[in-house]
C-alpha cells in the first residue's frame, strides 16, 4: 500500500486560473514528492488533473509546469492513479483546496472526472466539508465565443454550474473558475504564457488562504 501511494503521488501533478488574451475568469497544481507536499500545519492544494491525452497537451501541461514545484501543491492524474476511495482519502487529508483541472470537451469535462465524482467523491463527503473547490479548465475557442448568445451560447460560469452544485451539496467552498481560453488559436502561445503566470499566483494565494 505504501508503494502504491508513492507511485500515486508521483504520477503527474496539477493546477489552475483562467485566461484568454487579457481575460481572467478564475483560478487554481504539481507533482511533488510526498515528503514535500506540505509543512507541518500547512494546508495543501491538491490538483486532480483529468486529461485523456496529456502527452500531447500544451495548455494543461504548461499550467502543471508552472505550479508543480510549489511547496504544498500535489498533482494527480486521474487516468493514471489508483481508483479507490482509500487512496484519495489519504491524499486529501489536510487539503485546504481541491482543484479539478481539465480541457473543456463538448461543454463538459473528460469522462474520467465524472466517473471519479460518481464512484470516489461520494466516499469523501464528510472529509471535504469546508474545503475549497476550484475548477481550472482550458478551451480551444476564444473568450468571446463563451458570451451569452454568442457562438457557444453560454458563459463558462453557466456551463460549469454542475460543479458548483456539487460543491454546494457537499459543503465545499466554491471558487471562481479559472479558464484559459483560445488554446487552439494562432495566439495560443501568448495566451498560455499569460495564463500560466496568473495561474501560479492564484495557486500561491490559495495556499496562503487555506
Amino acid at each position: 500500500m505504501k508503494t502504491n501511494r508513492r507511485n500515486f503521488l508521483g504520477m503527474v501533478g496539477s493546477g489552475t486560473v483562467a485566461l484568454s488574451l487579457g481575460a481572467v475568469e478564475s483560478v487554481a497544481a504539481s507533482t511533488l514528492a510526498e515528503e514535500n507536499s506540505a509543512a507541518s500545519g500547512e494546508k495543501k492544494v491538491v490538483i486532480l488533473l483529468t486529461h485523456p491525452n496529456y502527452g500531447d497537451s500544451k495548455a494543461n501541461r504548461a499550467l502543471v509546469e508552472a505550479v508543480k514545484d510549489i511547496r504544498g501543491v500535489t498533482v494527480v492524474h486521474l487516468y493514471d492513479a489508483p481508483f479507490t476511495i482509500a487512496a484519495y482519502r489519504d491524499l486529501l487529508a489536510g487539503a485546504g483546496t481541491v482543484v479539478f483541472q481539465f480541457p473543456f470537451y463538448w461543454a463538459s469535462a473528460p469522462s474520467q472526472l465524472k466517473k471519479w465524482c460518481d464512484e470516489i467523491f461520494i466516499g469523501l463527503a464528510e472529509q471535504i466539508k469546508g474545503v475549497k473547490l476550484l475548477v481550472a479548465t482550458t478551451t480551444g475557442s476564444e473568450y468571446d465565443a463563451y458570451r451569452s448568445g454568442r457562438r457557444n451560447l453560454f458563459t463558462l460560469d453557466e456551463l460549469l454550474r454542475p460543479y458548483q452544485v456539487l460543491a454546494h451539496h457537499s459543503g465545499m467552498v466554491w471558487q471562481t473558475p479559472f479558464v484559459l481560453y483560445g488554446a487552439s488559436l494562432p495566439t495560443a502561445a501568448e495566451s498560455i504564457t499569460a495564463g500560466t503566470a496568473t495561474y501560479k499566483e492564484i495557486i500561491k494565494k490559495l495556499l496562503v488562504e487555506s
